[in-house]
Protein backbone atom coordinates (compact mmCIF):
# COMPACT_ATOMS: atom_id res chain seq x y z
CA UNK A 1 0.00 0.00 0.00
CA UNK A 2 1.29 3.50 -0.92
CA UNK A 3 1.15 6.22 1.70
CA UNK A 4 -1.09 9.45 0.34
CA UNK A 5 1.26 12.43 -1.00
CA UNK A 6 1.36 15.19 1.36
CA UNK A 7 -0.24 17.35 -0.89
CA UNK A 8 -3.67 15.62 -1.06
CA UNK A 9 -4.13 15.29 2.54
CA UNK A 10 -6.03 18.70 2.51
CA UNK A 11 -8.05 17.76 -0.23
CA UNK A 12 -9.47 15.06 1.29
CA UNK A 13 -9.92 16.49 4.54
CA UNK A 14 -11.71 18.92 3.13
CA UNK A 15 -13.95 16.30 1.58
CA UNK A 16 -14.49 14.70 4.30
CA UNK A 17 -15.59 17.56 5.88
CA UNK A 18 -17.78 18.92 3.18
CA UNK A 19 -19.42 14.89 3.13
CA UNK A 20 -19.86 15.07 6.81
CA UNK A 21 -21.71 18.60 6.60
CA UNK A 22 -23.85 17.80 3.80
CA UNK A 23 -27.56 18.42 4.94
CA UNK A 24 -29.15 14.19 5.15
CA UNK A 25 -32.38 13.73 3.32
CA UNK A 26 -35.17 13.69 5.53
CA UNK A 27 -37.82 12.24 3.37
CA UNK A 28 -39.38 9.45 6.39
CA UNK A 29 -39.23 11.77 9.12
CA UNK A 30 -42.41 11.23 11.23
CA UNK A 31 -43.55 13.84 14.59
CA UNK A 32 -44.36 10.71 17.52
CA UNK A 33 -46.04 11.77 20.21
CA UNK A 34 -46.30 10.12 23.15
CA UNK A 35 -48.71 10.82 26.22
CA UNK A 36 -48.38 9.23 30.01
CA UNK A 37 -52.13 8.86 31.17
CA UNK A 38 -52.51 7.52 34.54
CA UNK A 39 -55.68 5.95 35.42
CA UNK A 40 -57.39 4.66 38.77
CA UNK A 41 -60.41 3.32 39.96
CA UNK A 42 -60.66 6.02 43.05
CA UNK A 43 -62.33 8.61 41.52
CA UNK A 44 -64.20 9.28 38.03
CA UNK A 45 -62.92 12.55 36.98
CA UNK A 46 -61.63 11.97 33.67
CA UNK A 47 -59.62 14.90 31.73
CA UNK A 48 -61.56 16.51 29.13
CA UNK A 49 -58.79 15.63 26.35
CA UNK A 50 -58.65 11.95 27.26
CA UNK A 51 -62.27 11.39 26.73
CA UNK A 52 -61.72 9.16 23.84
CA UNK A 53 -58.62 7.73 25.47
CA UNK A 54 -60.89 6.97 28.22
CA UNK A 55 -63.91 5.32 26.36
CA UNK A 56 -61.64 2.83 24.22
CA UNK A 57 -59.52 1.58 27.66
CA UNK A 58 -62.50 1.14 29.07
CA UNK A 59 -63.81 -1.34 26.99
CA UNK A 60 -61.03 -3.79 28.12
CA UNK A 61 -60.71 -2.18 31.79
CA UNK A 62 -64.38 -1.22 32.65
CA UNK A 63 -62.51 -0.92 36.08
CA UNK A 64 -59.95 2.41 35.32
CA UNK A 65 -62.71 5.24 35.97
CA UNK A 66 -60.37 8.02 36.40
CA UNK A 67 -58.32 9.52 33.65
CA UNK A 68 -55.36 12.25 34.37
CA UNK A 69 -52.91 13.18 31.80
CA UNK A 70 -49.30 13.61 32.69
CA UNK A 71 -46.17 14.12 30.34
CA UNK A 72 -46.82 14.42 26.92
CA UNK A 73 -43.41 14.52 24.59
CA UNK A 74 -43.39 14.88 20.85
CA UNK A 75 -40.54 14.06 19.11
CA UNK A 76 -39.17 13.83 15.06
CA UNK A 77 -37.46 10.76 14.09
CA UNK A 78 -36.07 9.23 11.17
CA UNK A 79 -37.28 5.34 9.91
CA UNK A 80 -34.78 3.41 11.96
CA UNK A 81 -34.03 5.68 14.84
CA UNK A 82 -34.34 4.60 18.30
CA UNK A 83 -35.25 7.44 20.68
CA UNK A 84 -36.11 7.34 24.77
CA UNK A 85 -39.51 9.08 25.61
CA UNK A 86 -40.27 9.98 29.44
CA UNK A 87 -43.24 8.61 30.82
CA UNK A 88 -43.87 9.12 35.09
CA UNK A 89 -42.01 8.29 38.37
CA UNK A 90 -38.72 8.40 36.04
CA UNK A 91 -39.60 5.53 33.82
CA UNK A 92 -39.46 5.71 30.30
CA UNK A 93 -40.42 4.00 26.87
CA UNK A 94 -37.66 3.21 23.91
CA UNK A 95 -39.30 3.97 20.71
CA UNK A 96 -38.26 3.14 17.22
CA UNK A 97 -39.68 3.54 13.60
CA UNK A 98 -39.23 1.00 11.85
CA UNK A 99 -41.00 1.82 8.25
CA UNK A 100 -43.02 4.34 7.26
CA UNK A 101 -45.56 3.68 4.48
CA UNK A 102 -47.21 6.88 2.80
CA UNK A 103 -49.29 5.40 1.02
CA UNK A 104 -51.58 3.80 3.22
CA UNK A 105 -50.85 6.69 5.54
CA UNK A 106 -49.26 3.73 8.35
CA UNK A 107 -46.28 3.68 10.43
CA UNK A 108 -44.73 0.84 11.85
CA UNK A 109 -42.71 1.18 15.74
CA UNK A 110 -41.33 -1.05 18.17
CA UNK A 111 -41.87 -0.12 21.66
CA UNK A 112 -41.25 -0.77 25.30
CA UNK A 113 -43.36 0.44 28.00
CA UNK A 114 -42.32 -0.46 31.43
CA UNK A 115 -43.44 -4.08 32.67
CA UNK A 116 -44.35 -5.04 28.55
CA UNK A 117 -42.47 -6.66 26.79
CA UNK A 118 -41.82 -4.94 23.25
CA UNK A 119 -44.51 -4.51 20.92
CA UNK A 120 -44.23 -4.04 17.15
CA UNK A 121 -47.32 -2.47 15.75
CA UNK A 122 -48.52 -0.78 12.70
CA UNK A 123 -49.67 2.66 13.79
CA UNK A 124 -52.31 4.89 11.35
CA UNK A 125 -51.41 8.52 11.12
CA UNK A 126 -53.25 10.53 13.50
CA UNK A 127 -54.79 8.37 15.53
CA UNK A 128 -53.91 7.20 19.22
CA UNK A 129 -52.91 3.76 20.06
CA UNK A 130 -53.07 3.55 24.00
CA UNK A 131 -51.84 0.49 25.94
CA UNK A 132 -52.47 -0.06 29.88
CA UNK A 133 -49.73 -1.20 31.20
CA UNK A 134 -48.96 -3.21 34.87
CA UNK A 135 -46.91 -0.39 36.15
CA UNK A 136 -48.56 1.35 38.92
CA UNK A 137 -47.05 4.66 40.20
CA UNK A 138 -45.08 5.37 43.22
CA UNK A 139 -48.49 5.81 45.64
CA UNK A 140 -49.62 2.33 43.63
CA UNK A 141 -53.09 3.96 43.22
CA UNK A 142 -52.85 4.82 39.47
CA UNK A 143 -51.97 2.60 36.90
CA UNK A 144 -50.29 4.01 33.51
CA UNK A 145 -51.17 4.06 29.79
CA UNK A 146 -49.15 4.68 27.30
CA UNK A 147 -50.52 6.51 24.15
CA UNK A 148 -48.62 6.90 21.27
CA UNK A 149 -50.03 8.89 17.88
CA UNK A 150 -47.99 9.54 14.43
CA UNK A 151 -47.81 12.18 11.57
CA UNK A 152 -45.91 12.82 8.88
CA UNK A 153 -43.38 15.96 9.32
CA UNK A 154 -45.23 18.89 7.32
CA UNK A 155 -42.76 19.19 4.20
CA UNK A 156 -42.79 22.89 4.59
CA UNK A 157 -41.14 22.53 7.81
CA UNK A 158 -38.11 20.33 6.16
Amino acid sequence: MRPIPFRLVPLLLLTLAALAAAPRARADDVRVTVLAITATNQNQDVNPKLKEIASEVQKREPSLTGFKLGQTTVKTLNVGQKVSFDLVDGEKTDITVLAKDDSRQRVTLAFKPPLVGEITYSISYGKYFPLVTRYLTKNEKERLIVAIMVKPVAKENK
